[in-house]
């Protein structure tokens, strides 16, 4: 298992690096895609997640480029500092929001492969409530494929009505659903 892991400490790396760069890709900041149905559980994975950018550090020292070593280094520590930040700000907002208000769930409307779900959400300090409206397919039992439709900052509720088996309205707007969420 040792010469395993020494043969493929560049593929390791990569791996862990790409992991690490999807985890950020999947932050509801840019687009989210993956998501687990228990939001503790998308907690404790982010979490975890966290660690990669030390386990990174840690491998960088076994590649024989000094060069090599140095620029892994320098890269590492920046993502230390990064997941360090996110980690405290994770934990933070664990111990302080209680999670039934932070996301609830309000309206759940089901299709036939997937459902439209508006939560409830408290954005933070800078709004009191606010909605997001989510299409949500289970791709596997407890692993959500999720795609943001809409979200709107200092709302309490809205209206959402089943329009057809591929449309719903929202607020007065008509909005298309995809079979597969992300494709037709």
């Amino acid at each position: 298992m040792n010469s395993l892991v020494r043969n493929n400490k560049y593929i390791i790396h990569m791996t862990l690096l790409a992991i690490y760069i999807l985890w950020i890709l999947n932050l509801d900041y840019f687009y989210p895609f993956i998501r687990f149905k228990s939001l503790k559980l998308n907690d404790i994975f982010s979490l975890c997640i966290q660690i990669i950018p030390l386990i990174l550090l840690i491998n960088g020292f076994r590649f024989k480029h000094i060069s090599a070593k140095i620029a892994n280094s320098a890269v590492s520590i920046i993502l230390i500092v990064i997941s360090t930040t996110i980690a405290a700000i994770m934990l933070f907002a664990t111990i302080t929001l209680n999670v039934n208000e932070a996301f609830m769930p309000i309206h759940d409307i089901k299709f036939d492969s997937s459902s439209v779900v508006v939560y409830r959400t408290n954005f933070g300090a800078t709004t009191d409530y606010g909605i997001t409206v989510r299409q949500e397919k289970e791709i596997i039992k407890g692993v959500l494929l999720v795609k943001n439709l809409v979200r709107k900052d200092h709302v309490y509720d809205i209206s959402v009505k089943k329009l057809s088996d591929n449309a719903v309205e929202v607020m007065g707007k008509k909005i298309y659903i995809k079979r597969n969420v992300y494709f037709p």
